[in-house]
């Protein structure tokens, strides 16, 4: 079975393309994987059956602070207040986003895979990974199997070297609207909070922040990267605009870089904008590259899920703050064009 891997820099309409590929009764659209374990060694060591399902259910405290404190965000669609899990004491992590998006009764397929997971025997956690996509694919029939996790453009050295065979989507969105719904997003706010601890405490990155480094930050820096309780308050702290646009920026530079040496045809491209404006041209030609068919019914019924106000949010900025913003994002623009131009495809359509 040959995964395909939805790559992004996150906030630019991934969400909706899981729906979108969810409609198609061929494909597995997992949502959120890869994003519910990132934290925990998600491409590390070579587990067993019990240890790989800890990895997969354990409650991430974060996400149910998140939910608790009425910090939702679209990916979040566990049925919270009628499902049997509570926030309060811990939803497994799969909950969250992976198993809704694949059935209306994921505590049910929550314990049908709390049966079977624990008993597979020790291996390498990629080849879970497939175990795990074959045995889905299995139990709903839809053979094609792709993984979509928002903010997983930094993933694809670690994806490629462990999944060889798979191929990937690189789904892009303008900068600004992007870098302006980042803003608001719980998850970015610790993103951009941990390259500033990662800076002050002179490592290349948050994972190399240890005991050692936590030590050399701020007390309140500290508290906030690794307290949930302090979500709330992180979504009240002052950050510029722009900060969230060099981040865009940085991501889709540095995953440009890593696309480009991917081999031919083992990757194409989509943008937000060109989906928007012809959602069944765009979603035919992701079903060529997937090896679907691209029906009438589920065109039209994918691109009923589009929603045309969503586009160009930043436009309603202050025209000094966009221009701003605009600028903290040239270098990543530059970066798609240049993808754009490699995978063959229109990048931004006029008309949007």
């Amino acid at each position: 079975m040959t995964p395909t891997f939805v790559i992004s820099t996150g906030r630019c309409g991934s969400t909706l393309v899981s729906r979108m590929l969810r409609a198609h009764d061929e494909v597995l659209s997992l949502s959120e994987l890869l994003s519910t374990v990132r934290s925990r060694g998600y491409l590390d060591g070579a587990p067993d059956g019990a240890e790989f399902w800890r990895m997969l259910s354990e409650p991430e405290p974060a996400m149910d602070v998140m939910v608790a404190a009425g910090l939702r965000v679209s990916e979040l669609i566990y049925p919270y207040g009628k499902g049997r899990f509570d926030p309060a004491r811990g939803v497994p992590a799969l909950c969250h986003m992976t198993l809704p998006m694949l059935t209306d009764d994921p505590d049910a397929l929550h314990d049908e895979l709390a049966a079977e997971v624990p008993g597979w025997p020790a291996r390498p956690i990629a080849d879970q990974y497939r175990t795990l996509f074959a045995h889905l694919a299995r139990r709903f029939e839809r053979p094609v199997v792709v993984e979509r996790s928002g903010g997983s453009l930094g993933m694809l050295p670690k994806l490629w070297a462990e999944f060889p065979e798979a191929r990937f989507v690189y789904l892009t969105r303008d900068g600004a609207d992007s870098a302006l719904s980042m803003s608001s997003h719980p998850g970015f706010r610790q993103m951009l909070l941990g390259r500033e601890a990662a800076g002050i405490a002179g490592v290349a990155s948050p994972e190399q922040l240890g005991e050692t480094q936590f030590q050399l930050l701020p007390a309140e820096l500290g508290r906030l990267l690794t307290t949930p309780e302090e979500l709330p308050r992180l979504m009240r702290r002052d950050i510029p605009l722009t900060a969230f646009g060099a981040l865009w920026s940085a991501m889709v530079s540095d995953g440009a870089q890593e696309l480009l040496r991917l081999p031919t045809g083992a990757w194409t491209m989509l943008s937000y904008e060109a989906l928007v404006a012809d959602a069944p041209a765009e979603l035919a030609r992701l079903a060529e590259f997937l090896g679907v068919p691209a029906a009438p019914g589920w065109l039209a019924e994918a691109a009923r899920l589009v929603d045309p106000n969503r586009r160009a949010s930043s436009s309603r900025l202050d025209p000094q703050l966009l221009a701003a913003l605009r600028r903290s994002c040239a270098p990543g623009t530059a970066a798609d064009e240049r993808l754009a131009e490699a995978a063959g495809v229109t990048l931004r359509p006029a008309a949007v």
